[in-house]
């Protein structure tokens, strides 16, 4: 039966009703021109995704879509030309063959072989005819990252090329179960990459056409252990392995502990983690806090640094005093150490977080009692 959609204008109602496109081709036209009809939201992404390639050549030929998402995550996107197995079958070992020609590429040759051709090519949208390079691309973009955000992008960008770990869409107008069941099994015996099918729409009435896309097939989510973790990325067991203060490595321990038991998101990236909260002035959580191995450091933050980055903060007006009282709460605990950087924080050292670790979890709780009473 024909999926409909109840339409309100003028005081009167009318149905669109589903109907079949004259041809995929139609289709493929209708989604290449408007990228934003797929659905971020189902890939498993907040923001609209960003076309870096439209029929860009590449080793294995040329691919219909090639997006990034404000993650650093690649899709690629290739449309099915016709309504049986094999086309579909084709379909899908062309996005094999093009995201092995992405493999192993650094995000600069990713940048001056694939991004920069694209932009330089005529082929992209009027919006992007001023940018020359992938930075300029999502400066453009319209997504509204933080310095944090934006070095993250890049380390997860880097991650994808290295692993493989590729988003690959199949759209089409319909599917049958068959290919439903070669996706799962790809879903589930593959190590790296992730596949999806999503379905384009065309529904007409009272003069009107509409289109819509919808994932139909997905693979299931993955869990934060470390057998999911992709290669370069950092996960808990690894980074706590790693300390070798056994009082240091207890305590970091019971506070990382502390923070997922008060519902704080521990975003784990290539080197320790950010600490993160939602908050109702953005679609990304705001850091209050940042881990790292005893070797890094990121804008000042070192070992274990709570705090804000007040550029992020000038975002998110509705928290900021909140937000202040937290950070004047961590400046009272014994051997505090101020960041002598961008940052608003304060870094715990191996010898201090022992001491200060519950003291930390409670002005933490905190924090996270005074957001929900909002």
């Amino acid at each position: 039966m024909p999926r409909r959609v109840l339409v309100e204008r003028d005081g009167s109602t009318f149905d669109l009703v589903e109907v079949p496109a004259p041809n995929e081709h139609h289709l493929q036209e209708i989604m290449k021109a408007q990228p934003q009809l797929l659905p971020a939201d189902d890939l498993g992404f907040d923001d609209d995704l960003l076309v870096v390639g439209r029929e860009t050549s590449l080793a294995s030929g040329y691919i219909d879509l090639l997006c990034i998402a404000s993650t650093g995550d690649v899709v690629l996107i290739e449309f099915k030309t016709g309504p049986q197995n094999p086309d579909f079958r084709h379909a899908l070992a062309q996005l094999i063959d093009y995201g092995s020609d992405l493999w192993r590429l650094s995000v600069e040759e990713f940048d001056r072989g694939v991004v920069q051709r694209y932009l330089s090519s005529g082929r992209a949208e009027a919006s992007r005819r001023g940018d020359v390079s992938l930075a300029d691309a999502i400066a453009s973009s319209g997504w509204t990252l933080d310095e944090e955000q934006t070095e993250s992008l890049y380390g997860r960008l880097g991650e994808v090329l290295m692993t493989g770990d590729i988003h690959y869409v199949v759209a089409a107008q319909r599917f049958t179960p068959a290919m439903q069941t070669s996706l799962d099994y790809l879903n589930s015996t593959m190590r790296f990459g992730r596949f999806y099918l999503v379905e384009i729409v065309q529904m007409k009435g009272a003069e009107l056409v509409a289109h819509a896309a919808q994932v139909v097939s997905a693979p299931p989510k993955r869990t934060s252990s470390s057998a999911g973790t992709p290669s370069g990325q950092a996960d808990e067991a690894a980074f706590l392995s790693a300390i070798a203060d056994e009082r240091y490595r207890d305590a970091m321990r019971d506070l990382l502990a502390s923070c997922i038991s008060l519902g704080i998101e521990v975003k784990w990236r290539s080197q320790g983690a950010s600490l993160r909260i939602v908050v109702p002035d953005r679609r990304q959580p705001l850091s209050i806090g940042w881990v790292l191995p005893e070797s890094s450091h990121w804008q000042g933050a070192r070992f274990a640094t709570f705090g804000v980055d007040p550029t992020s903060l000038a975002k998110t007006p509705s928290v900021e005093a909140i937000i202040s009282r937290y950070v004047a709460r961590l400046g009272t605990l014994v051997g505090a150490r101020a960041v002598p950087a961008k940052l608003e924080a304060f870094i715990f050292d191996p010898s201090t977080l022992p001491r200060v670790h519950q003291e930390l979890a409670e002005v933490l709780g905190s924090l996270v009692q005074e957001l929900n009473a909002q």
